[in-house]
């Protein structure tokens, strides 16, 4: 018998699956997206999702905050997660901004957020914000699990602000840099040898934080917003 000259593909190994928070996230999405929850509705407690969804609460608040950051929900501490009306999220090209036009809005107003945050936040806040640091003290080799802390972490800082204001504007920049474009610049800013250079530089803003000096403050977040813009720049991604 003739042997076939077709030469075939090898078959994939293996199909990646979607990481859990993601799956609830995109099901609370359409959820609200649905009209099941409306604008103004609370959603569940942490406990009751992840009863419902068979998940740790630290699962539930992961995709929660991939919610907040698509400026569907808001998450108000001590009283619950509130569904926002659909103005509130951003109008993004399916491009998305350019890494310059970010980080240059980044730094007309975080590092003035930042100064406020350190006269103006509560103990717990501060508290909230150095657990969240603690849960960055290992390189991620997962650079999207990483770039959530990241998130999380400067989200943190903004609601510490208690400025409803300041909250809007760091969420409607993280939700600009949601869409397809802005997944290789992720990884790319949060590989496993950068993300030691995030955790210090975090760690000197909590300390310019505790200190409760503005001067400080605002000087350690634009030393952070001009080290991300550097190392950018140095790889040709500006």
């Amino acid at each position: 018998m003739a042997q076939s000259n077709i030469v075939r593909a090898n078959p994939p190994l293996f199909t990646p699956k979607p990481r859990r928070y993601r799956q609830i996230a995109e099901a609370l999405r359409d959820a609200i997206l649905s009209g099941y929850y409306r604008p103004g509705d609370r959603l569940p407690t942490e406990r009751d999702l992840a009863a419902r969804y068979s998940v740790s609460r630290n699962c539930v608040r992961e995709a929660l905050l991939a919610l907040e950051i698509a400026g569907l929900v808001s998450i108000q501490v001590g009283s619950g997660v509130y569904v926002l009306p659909p103005e509130a999220s951003l109008d993004i090209p399916s491009g998305g901004p350019s890494v310059s036009d970010v980080l240059q809005a980044r730094m007309m107003f975080e590092p003035e957020i930042c100064a406020a945050v350190a006269v103006r936040a509560r103990p717990e806040d501060l508290a909230r914000m150095r657990a969240t640091h603690a849960s960055m003290r290992e390189p991620c080799e997962d650079t999207e699990v990483a770039a959530l802390a990241y998130r999380e972490f400067h989200l943190g800082l903004a609601r510490a602000s208690g400025n409803p204001i300041a909250m809007q504007l760091m969420q409607h920049v993280w939700q600009a840099t949601q869409v397809a474009a802005w997944v290789p610049l992720r990884a790319f800013l949060q590989r496993p040898e950068l993300q030691p250079r995030w955790r210090d530089d975090h760690a000197m803003i909590l300390a310019a934080l505790d200190s409760r000096h503005r001067g400080r403050a605002r000087a350690a977040m634009r030393a952070h917003i001009e080290a991300v813009f550097t190392i950018l720049d140095e790889a040709d991604l500006v």
